[in-house]
C-alpha cells in the first residue's frame, strides 16, 4: 500500500520530468527559431547582393563609355553584409587596358553603396577629368546646348595634341556639332579608326561633361551597328527606367544666374521616344580608338564640337591592333 509520502515523491518526479520536457522543447524551439532567423537574414542579404549585381550588369549595357567587365563575384564579409566586385577593362584599338575595379557594399538592410570607382574629379572647371582611385584620364562628352556663365568653363579640343603621342593607342571622346545617324557617321569616320561606343547625348541644357561614367548613356558599336543592337539597348534602357535606376536630378541654383537642371530619366525617355529605327536614330558623340597619329586627320573637321582624350597605352610589338 502506497503512502502519501510515495505519492508526493511520484508527483515531484513527474514535475521534474515535465519541467525537463518543457525546457528541452524550449531549447529545441529556440534553436529552430534561430536557424529560421539566420536563414532569413542570409537570404535577405543574398537578395540585396543580387539586386546590386543585376543593376550593375544592366547599367553596364547602357552606360559606361567603352568600359566592359571580364568578371564579377561576391565577397561575403559577414552573415548580413557583403561586397560585390567586378573587374573591368577598356578596348583601345584591340588592346585590353585595365580600368577601375567596380565595388559595391550591400547588407541585409539595403542594396548597396558604390565606392569611388565610379567617380571622376577635376582640379578646376574646364580641366581634364580623372578617375578617383587609379587616376585614369576620363574621356568627356559635352552638351552643345549648354551656355556657360562662368569664365573658366572650357570645351576640350585635344585632337591637336594626339600628334605628340606617337607610338601610342588612344581613346578619344568625340562630341558632334549636332546629332547624326549611324549611316551619316559611317561616311564621316576615318577607316583607320575604330568606333567603340556611341553616346546618345542629352535633350537638356545642363553641363554633362562631368557626369560619372555610370550616368553617361550609350551603346557599344564595335565598328558596326544594327537594328538588333539598337533594340537590345532600347530594351535594357526601358528596363532600367522601370526599375527606377535613373531617378535622380542634377542641377544647381546660383543667386543672380540661371538654373540648369538635368534629369537622367527624362533624357532616357526622350531618346527612346524618338530613336527606335536604326535608319533614323541619332547619336551626339562617340568613343573612337586607334593609333594616336591617325587622329590628326580629324583636327580640322567642322562636325566635331569637342574632343577629349581618355586612356592611352604604348603599342608593343606583340599587340594585335584592330585598326
Amino acid at each position: 500500500m502506497k503512502t502519501s509520502m510515495d505519492f508526493e515523491t511520484i508527483a515531484k518526479k513527474s514535475k521534474r520530468k515535465q519541467l525537463w520536457k518543457t525546457v528541452s522543447l524550449s531549447i529545441i524551439g529556440a534553436l529552430a527559431l534561430g536557424v529560421v532567423i539566420a536563414k532569413g537574414m542570409t537570404e535577405l542579404t543574398s537578395y540585396h547582393g543580387n539586386r546590386v549585381k543585376d543593376d550593375y550588369l544592366l547599367r553596364s549595357q547602357i552606360a559606361y563609355p567603352n568600359v566592359q567587365y571580364k568578371s564579377w563575384y561576391f565577397n561575403p564579409t559577414s552573415t548580413t553584409t557583403g561586397n560585390f566586385t567586378s573587374d573591368r577593362f577598356k578596348n583601345i584599338n584591340g588592346i585590353t587596358v585595365p580600368y577601375e575595379t567596380y565595388e559595391a557594399n550591400y547588407s541585409m538592410w539595403r542594396n548597396g553603396d558604390t565606392t569611388e570607382a565610379d567617380w571622376i574629379f577635376q582640379e578646376s572647371d574646364g580641366s581634364p577629368a580623372y578617375t578617383m582611385k587609379e587616376n585614369y584620364k576620363s574621356p568627356m562628352f559635352y552638351n552643345t546646348n549648354f551656355r556657360s556663365e562662368g569664365k573658366n568653363h572650357k570645351v576640350a579640343k585635344e585632337i591637336d595634341i594626339a600628334k605628340d603621342m606617337q607610338g601610342q593607342a588612344i581613346e578619344v571622346a568625340i562630341t558632334f556639332d549636332k546629332p547624326y545617324t549611324y549611316k551619316e557617321l559611317a561616311q564621316k569616320l576615318p577607316k583607320n579608326l575604330m568606333l567603340n561606343w556611341l553616346w546618345i547625348g542629352t535633350s537638356s541644357n545642363f553641363d554633362v561633361s562631368t557626369l560619372p561614367p555610370s550616368d553617361q548613356l550609350g551603346l557599344f558599336a564595335n565598328n558596326s551597328l544594327s537594328q538588333e543592337d539598337l533594340n537590345f539597348f532600347s530594351t535594357n534602357l526601358n528596363k532600367a527606367i522601370k526599375d527606377g535606376m535613373f531617378a535622380k536630378t542634377y542641377g544647381t541654383t546660383t543667386e543672380g544666374k540661371s538654373s540648369y537642371h538635368f534629369n537622367l530619366e527624362t533624357d532616357a525617355k526622350d531618346y527612346l521616344k524618338n530613336n527606335q529605327d536604326i535608319d533614323k536614330a541619332t547619336f551626339s558623340g562617340a568613343i573612337l580608338t586607334g593609333r594616336a597619329e591617325n587622329f590628326a586627320q580629324l583636327a580640322s573637321e567642322d562636325w566635331i564640337f569637342a574632343s577629349s582624350i581618355g586612356q592611352s597605352v604604348t603599342i608593343q610589338p606583340y599587340h594585335q591592333l584592330s585598326k
